[in-house]
């Protein structure tokens, strides 16, 4: 799920029928519908991805009330105190006075994907699997930085041996507040069969799908770049991400060489603002693929390689919904 637009893929139980949908992503919605209202609002409903909503809320404190119910303002910060040092009250709907607007937060609006696959013909299945990718920087402890803290969890996990199912969350996690609540969400409208994955690690995963491994996989996202380098036996060895807004071709090509030949530190990545950088193992790739929506950046490095464009079922734009499909195959089959 990128910030403008919405990936979504459900399945039935037999995986003989999947859609994919891209619809305007929530925070998007959300967002507009703050811009229009001319009165105080109330947010009630879950924690959800940031970034359009959050701003345009602080934007419109500024004239008039906003109130979020703890869940609720969690998507502006992780940390409440944060979120009421800018001018957000957190409460409930019976500290608010009329008029005011009501909404409801959720990452993941089912009813309109019902709709729209009815407009297109399509029957809805009567018990979907339903896969969600979202980027959640997670609960970072006091004096940890989100970046240091999502990081963190990526170099956990693949210091033991981690495939990509090891990025997969089916259950609530204390760790990210995005991915349970997508999660809860889901569960408290009757889907039981919920997967959800990091944006990022789903577009690589799906990106290298049919490619010959060893491999690096760059996705490379309107705000952020990340890269992986994965083993013969599909372990994920390495990984670095960063502000794709700091990068350029040469030197994504220079973090790639040396992501791939075991000599990029974290410190290197972390230092000049990025997330962070982990390699277990060095690896000799024998494919560069590059993914998302500003993947022309990595298409124009010079590399020893030629760098191609991910392209799973023969469509660029499946790599997501492919690498969420392929990690509810590896859970459950």
């Amino acid at each position: 799920m990128g910030s403008g637009t919405q990936d979504i893929l459900l399945t039935d139980e037999r995986l003989n029928f999947y859609g994919k949908l891209v619809m305007p992503a929530p925070t998007q919605l959300y967002a507009a519908a703050v811009r229009k209202a001319r009165k105080d609002i109330f947010c009630d409903g879950y924690t959800m991805g940031g970034g359009a909503i959050s701003g345009a809320l602080i934007r419109h404190e500024e004239k008039y009330r906003v109130m979020m119910t703890p869940d609720a303002a969690r998507t502006i910060r992780d940390d409440l105190e944060q979120v009421k040092a800018r001018g957000i009250e957190v409460g409930t709907e019976g500290d608010m006075k009329k008029p005011y607007l009501k909404l409801t937060l959720r990452d993941v609006d089912m009813a309109s994907f019902k709709e729209a696959f009815t407009g297109m013909g399509y029957s809805f299945p009567e018990k979907p699997a339903v896969a969600v990718a979202v980027q959640d920087h997670g609960v970072a402890p006091k004096g940890v930085s989100d970046r240091q803290f999502r990081f963190g969890q990526f170099g956990r996990k693949i210091k033991k041996g981690a495939t990509f199912r090891d990025f997969v969350f089916t259950k609530k996690t204390p760790e990210f507040s995005r991915v349970s609540a997508v999660i809860q969400s889901l569960n408290d409208e009757g889907y039981e069969d919920v997967l959800v994955m990091d944006t990022k690690i789903a577009g690589i995963f799906g990106g290298l799908h049919g490619e010959p491994l060893p491999a690096v996989a760059i996705d490379v996202g309107n705000g952020h770049t990340t890269a992986a380098t994965v083993a013969e036996d599909g372990t994920i060895v390495g990984v670095f991400e960063t502000h794709t807004a700091d990068l350029t071709p040469k030197k994504m090509a220079r973090y790639v060489r040396k992501l791939a030949d075991g000599t990029l530190t974290n410190g290197e990545i972390f230092d000049e603002g990025g997330h962070g950088a982990f390699i277990r193992e060095p690896v000799t790739p024998k494919a560069v693929i590059a993914t998302g929506p500003r993947r022309d950046m990595a298409l124009k490095m010079k590399m020893k390689m030629p760098v191609r464009p991910a392209s799973p079922l023969d469509d660029v734009y499946m790599a997501g919904p492919v690498g969420m499909a392929g990690a509810y195959k590896a859970l459950y089959h």
